[in-house]
């Protein structure tokens, strides 16, 4: 029981199922700094259009390792991207110059990745709807 606790959650020592020093009354342990934006390396920031192409078409299942390696059939891809939910069989990908990214659509659309053949085309942003 340690230090004068009834061993249940009080005290160091415990009743040896799995009661002791702080269950009760220390809160749950939360990371100090909780400020990284994005999910992983080159996440979040922003790419020029002009480096990106746009893929659909992407065969189910297709992971972005997969893609990646396609890509970089036309010029060494900086990163790839598979889209989930309503984006499901579409994703991007970027390359280091725009002539990388144009010869990607040229010499990728209609390729065939996983028996399908995928479309390859320049990225272009939806314009943002004006507000009334």
């Amino acid at each position: 029981m340690g230090w004068g606790g009834n061993g249940k959650g009080q005290g160091w020592g415990g009743n040896g199922k799995g009661q002791g020093w702080g269950n009760s009354w220390a809160p749950v342990w939360q990371p100090m700094f909780n400020g990284w934006k994005g999910k992983g390396k080159g996440k979040g920031k922003k790419t020029d259009p002009t480096l990106m192409v746009w893929l659909g078409n992407i065969p189910e299942g297709t992971d972005w390792k997969a893609l990646q390696d396609h890509m970089n059939q036309a010029g060494k891809s900086k990163w790839v991207e598979v889209f989930d939910g309503k984006g499901k069989g579409t994703g991007k990908a970027a390359f280091s110059t725009a002539e990388e990214a144009t010869n990607a659509v040229a010499m990728l659309n209609g390729s065939v990745l996983g028996g399908q053949a995928i479309m390859v085309d320049v990225w272009v942003k939806a314009p943002k709807e004006a507000t009334a």
